[in-house]
């Protein structure tokens, strides 16, 4: 990753990416073609979720803090340097200790990895227009606007 993308985020910063990344990883990980969730940059996902939203920034502050601060508790180091089973067990101790928190990030996570590009065409999903295929819309007539225009603002001025 770039130094100019890690600076693109709005809520997490960028010594947060690999933490981050390790924990998304362990929510979805990677599995025959499908590359887990951090890999892929679902992180980039999380943070314009998180970044956009008042009460998402506080649950995900506190809830990271309470990863970093469990991992080193147990098991002595941060959280990216444990072992995989270590890192399950702190996740679980935090999905139980904070089951809102958990419940958010598994969502978002789910959200950010389900709609990129790259497991879309993976799960051999085809994306179509909102209109059924081969279905041509005509363009819109803007003369049939004519008589609202002229009616003027049915509302008070204020």
């Amino acid at each position: 990753m770039t130094s100019e993308a890690a600076n693109a985020f709005l809520f997490f910063t960028a010594a947060q990416h690999p933490f981050l990344a390790s924990i998304l990883n362990r929510i979805v990980p990677a599995g025959g073609n499908f590359p887990a969730a951090g890999d892929l940059g679902v992180v980039a996902y999380l943070d314009t979720v998180v970044g956009q939203a008042a009460d998402l920034k506080r649950l995900f502050a506190q809830g990271l803090a309470q990863i970093t601060i469990a991992s080193q508790a147990q098991y002595g180091q941060e959280f990216v340097g444990a072992s995989d089973d270590q890192k399950d067990a702190v996740l679980r101790q935090v999905e139980a200790a904070n089951p809102t928190f958990f419940e958010a990030l598994v969502q978002h996570t789910y959200s950010g990895y389900y709609s990129h590009p790259t497991v879309i065409r993976l799960l051999g999903i085809e994306v179509w227009p909102p209109q059924p295929r081969g279905h041509h819309l005509e363009p819109f007539d803007l003369g049939l606007l004519e008589n609202i225009k002229q009616r003027g603002p049915l509302y008070r001025q204020a």
